[in-house]
Parts: structure tokens; C-alpha cells; sequence
């Protein structure tokens, strides 16, 4: 696990220029796992298996905030823990991707697609998480409607306060608890029925180490949202998103990649 994403990690995406030697590597990677990986006109990588119904959308975002200059990753212990660190955004969220594709599907139908763009411009609507954008409109042209999708990217510990009284500009230990032990979250949804069928996997999955709660940002399942039930999930990670000192105890991968294999 720590080398195949120290190997995404270590590699550059511009997201906004769509250039970086990561794009090549994760396709590699799905060749060498047996996928047959296809790239849309936007740059998108797309990997289907299966057949029938339902039919899944997994997404995750190979770019890279246009902010970290310089990508890092390191892999350590601390006491019992095994702890990956350094630029984990969405590196984490890629290689879940990889190892879903790699399986596929127990049944039905799925679709695993890794986006060019995400990072670029979060304050502006129009331009934050275009490949999503992408991506809808390449599934209604191909006629493709997901029973739900999933958007997968690491995400923060529980919040100290409500979302909507955040004030960004305070320090990282004045937003996040920071002795927040729980290995996942459920998130990023934008309607009720996303609510419910997120809570459905959560209480089905019977683990306390991975939790639902309403946390809206930024992320690619609000577009997705539009077109079908969808919620952004992942492991927690420590540290800002926009800084290289990412932090991430090994565990926390395993408990969502168990999670992801049961949706």
C-alpha cells in the first residue's frame, strides 16, 4: 500500500494546464491490474467493469493543489502506528480508485474515473471541479445514468465548530479536533436522498471508526449530486490540504478501502 501511493504522491498534475507525469503513471498502474483504461476528451481516465445494474460511479481527482510547490512523502512509525505524510490529496483518494478498478464490482455495474481538474479556483463556481462537470456530460452523452456516485478524496478531522461559522484564516487546531481518532467520514452531500443513502452504507457497514456527518465543501459529489444520488467520502487526514506536512496513519486507508469494497 505505502508504495503504490508514495509512487502517485511523488508524481506532479497540473490540473489546470493538464500536464504531469502522475496522469501516465495511474494509467500504468490500471494496465498492469488487468483494466483497460480509456481517456475522454478532457483528459478524464475511465475504467468500467461489470454489467447490469446498479450501475456505480467512483471519482477521484488526480491533480494536485496549484498552491504545493514541492511534493513530499514519508512513511514512519509512531508507537504502533504506521503514519504516510508529505502531499496526500489527492494521492489517497487515486489509489483507493486503483485498487476498487483493479477488483471491480461483486455486481452490477461500475464506473472508476480519475479527473483532471478539481483543485483549480475553489472560490470560483464555474471553474472548481470542472472535470466533474466533465464527466456528467460525458456519461449523458454515452447515456449512462449511475444509481449513485461517489466521490472520493481524504478529507479533515471533525470540525469544532458549525460549517457555516468556519473562519478559514484561524489556526488548524482552532477549526479541527485533533484527537478526532475516527478513520472516515461520509460527507459532501447536497440533498436528503444523498443524506439517506450515505447513512445507509455508514449503519451497514457497523464500524465505528467511520461516521457520517454534515460537512458541505467543495467537492466533486455536489456536482455529481445533480445528476444522481452522490456523497464524497474518504479517510481523515491531518494537516492543511494546501501544504506539503499532510498527515495520515496507515489505518485510516485500510478502514476505507474495507468500506468502499462493501458499497
Amino acid at each position: 500500500m505505502v508504495g503504490g501511493i508514495k509512487g502517485i504522491a511523488r508524481r506532479p498534475y497540473d490540473g489546470d494546464k493538464r500536464t504531469g507525469s502522475r496522469h501516465t503513471y495511474i494509467i500504468q498502474q490500471l494496465e498492469e491490474r488487468g483494466c483497460k483504461p480509456e481517456v475522454d476528451r478532457y483528459g478524464n481516465i475511465w475504467v468500467e467493469k461489470g454489467s447490469g445494474s446498479p450501475i456505480r460511479l467512483f471519482s477521484s481527482h488526480l491533480d494536485v493543489d496549484p498552491r504545493i510547490r514541492q511534493l513530499t512523502f514519508r512513511y514512519q512509525t509512531d508507537g504502533n502506528r504506521k503514519v504516510l505524510s508529505g502531499v496526500l490529496d489527492n494521492a489517497v483518494g487515486c489509489y483507493l480508485n486503483i485498487l476498487l478498478a483493479q477488483k471491480g464490482p461483486k455486481k452490477g455495474r461500475a464506473i472508476y474515473v480519475f479527473t483532471a481538474s478539481e483543485e483549480i479556483k475553489r472560490n470560483h463556481p464555474r471553474t472548481f471541479a470542472r472535470s466533474a462537470r466533465e464527466v456528467v456530460k460525458e456519461l449523458k452523452k454515452r447515456k449512462i445514468k449511475p444509481d449513485y456516485c461517489l466521490s472520493i478524496d481524504v478529507t479533515y478531522p471533525a470540525l469544532l465548530h458549525p460549517q457555516e461559522k468556519l473562519d478559514w484564516g484561524r489556526r488548524y487546531d482552532e477549526l479541527f479536533d485533533l484527537g478526532d481518532g475516527t478513520h472516515c467520514y461520509v460527507d459532501g452531500f447536497s440533498r436528503p436522498v444523498s443524506r439517506r443513502l450515505g447513512s445507509y452504507f455508514v449503519k451497514k457497514f457497523k464500524n465505528p471508526n467511520v461516521s457520517i456527518r454534515d460537512f458541505h465543501g467543495h467537492d466533486e459529489a455536489m456536482v455529481y449530486d445533480k445528476l444522481c444520488p452522490s456523497f464524497a467520502f474518504g479517510p481523515v487526514v491531518y494537516g492543511h490540504f494546501d501544504t506539503p506536512d499532510q498527515m495520515m496513519p496507515l489505518i485510516h486507508l485500510k478502514t476505507a478501502l474495507r468500506f468502499l469494497r462493501r458499497v
